[in-house]
């Protein structure tokens, strides 16, 4: 809710203030989060064993950081009003546009200050991500019969590929 509030359709301001205004609440979620892997850090110290599982959490931190690449990229469209295509989107500012912009990943921070995450290593494992993902859509719609690389969907590749080259 604080980043909707923060990110309204609206407003038309630089990167740098839409970075501005959704850096701290970042930064303040995974600070609260960040206390639990200090409390199994401090139990393991004492030789006890925790079966907190934190895995939900970099579930929860990567539908945190699409959701907010997803309200940047519309926020964005003000001064780029030719990228109506959320394909072009996509792949014009994806991961690496925003962290070259200063947007700080929560997955990526809340994983720096449990584990030493770097950046590098953050950008990646998201493109390995995303090239999984296609690979098991791929093996999904061939399991079904159905071929993957439709004419709509190569279109929209090139179109999305064309407008990053711009």
């Amino acid at each position: 809710m604080k980043i909707k509030a923060k990110t309204r359709k609206t407003l038309t301001l630089s990167k740098e203030e839409w970075i501005n205004r959704v850096n701290p609440i970042i930064r303040g979620k995974v600070n609260y989060y960040i206390t639990i892997i200090k409390a199994i850090k401090a139990n393991e110290e004492h030789g006890q064993k925790s079966r907190c599982m934190t895995r939900w959490m970099l579930r929860i931190f990567l539908s945190i950081d699409g959701y907010i690449r997803k309200r940047l990229r519309v926020a964005f469209i003000h001064k780029h009003s030719n990228q109506k295509n959320e394909q072009k989107m996509r792949s014009k500012w994806n991961n690496g546009f925003f962290v070259g912009i200063k947007l700080v990943p929560s997955y990526w921070l809340y994983l720096n200050k449990a584990y030493g995450y770097t950046l590098e290593e953050y950008i990646n494992e998201m493109k390995i991500k995303g090239k999984r993902k296609q690979q098991n859509a791929k093996k999904l719609a061939k399991a079904k019969g159905e071929e993957y690389f439709t004419p709509h969907r190569i279109q929209k590749m090139q179109n999305a590929w064309n407008a990053s080259s711009c």
